[in-house]
């Protein structure tokens, strides 16, 4: 909490540490500059997708949950599960399940704003934060989500369908992040 509290977020944290100085990051003999980014890439993201890992999920979140408290807007947390991933990976093996899953991920990513964050928090489960102004935009955002994840995906050559479960809820002010996800995936 008290690193937290003098960096501001993991992310600011870990480049602070990692590379104190921007001028010192360059001077470091021997050592490849993208050593330190894939340092933070590994220890913030997950391996296969990219997407955040649930530790900077759970930063994004709680700092999205005081600047809406702040500022106003919502904060929408949706809980993604794909239900039959493991049948894709019976019938066509587990590199075409994990292709879906980067798949689907490269798909949420695209469609969402860079401030929103989607990560995957389990084998079959993704979690995506959204912020918006007002709730009335809740249920058109859900359904241009769903319209996303609903699109036939490409594995080995065949179109398969995806079958996802959203649980998706608007986070309440009294809310910490660990409260919202749980009340997402019951959903779910």
């Amino acid at each position: 909490p008290a690193a937290h509290q003098m960096f501001g977020s993991l992310e600011s944290m870990f480049h602070e540490i990692s590379f104190g100085d921007a001028s010192d990051r360059q001077e470091r003999p021997g050592e490849p500059i993208g050593r330190y980014d894939d340092l933070w890439q590994l220890s913030l993201s997950d391996p296969l997708t990219g997407l955040a890992n649930r530790m900077l999920l759970l930063d994004r979140l709680t700092r999205e949950l005081t600047r809406r408290q702040r500022h106003g807007g919502c904060v929408i947390v949706s809980h993604i599960d794909l239900d039959n991933l493991k049948d894709i990976n019976d019938e066509f093996g587990y590199s075409s399940g994990n292709e879906v899953l980067r798949g689907m991920s490269r798909r949420l990513t695209a469609m969402l704003r860079s401030e929103d964050t989607v990560s995957r928090v389990s084998e079959t489960e993704l979690v995506a934060v959204m912020t918006i102004e007002d709730e009335q935009y809740v249920r058109p955002l859900m359904e241009r989500v769903q319209a996303v994840l609903d699109d036939p995906i490409s594995v080995t050559g065949r179109n398969v369908r995806v079958e996802t479960t959203l649980g998706t809820v608007t986070a309440r002010n009294s809310e910490s992040a660990e409260q919202v996800l749980a009340r997402a995936g019951q959903a779910a």
